[in-house]
């Protein structure tokens, strides 16, 4: 288990940067654990291992996007961190249960 510092940091580090890499080593670093150790800890603490929050982070922020612009979704993708919007479609889908554009449909029509 982490102590609340280390999973507040360990957060806070993740979502400062949700469009950049991350690096996972770092974190760990920060909160002052080996990667092993960190990537399990989190893991208990939290429920999800350290990239499976993080991206669940990115799909949250695309989520508030879709739902609050009109930006296209390539524009989405790219602001929330995915490579292109082919890999953002597929995480989304796989987190949401349906394609992006689907989920934006439904938000807007209720």
């Amino acid at each position: 288990m982490l102590a609340p510092w280390q999973v507040s940091l360990a957060m806070r580090t993740m979502g400062r940067d949700l469009a950049g890499p991350i690096s996972i080593s770092e974190v760990a670093s920060l909160c002052r654990l080996s990667l092993c150790y960190f990537v399990r800890a989190f893991t208990n603490t939290v429920g999800v291992a350290p990239y499976a929050w993080f991206v669940q982070q990115r799909i949250m922020c695309a989520q508030r996007l879709l739902a609050d612009t009109a930006l296209p979704l390539v524009q989405v993708a790219l602001e929330c961190g995915f490579s292109d919007q082919a890999h953002f479609t597929k995480a989304f889908s796989k987190a949401a249960g349906m394609t992006p554009a689907r989920w934006r449909r439904q938000i807007c029509a209720s």
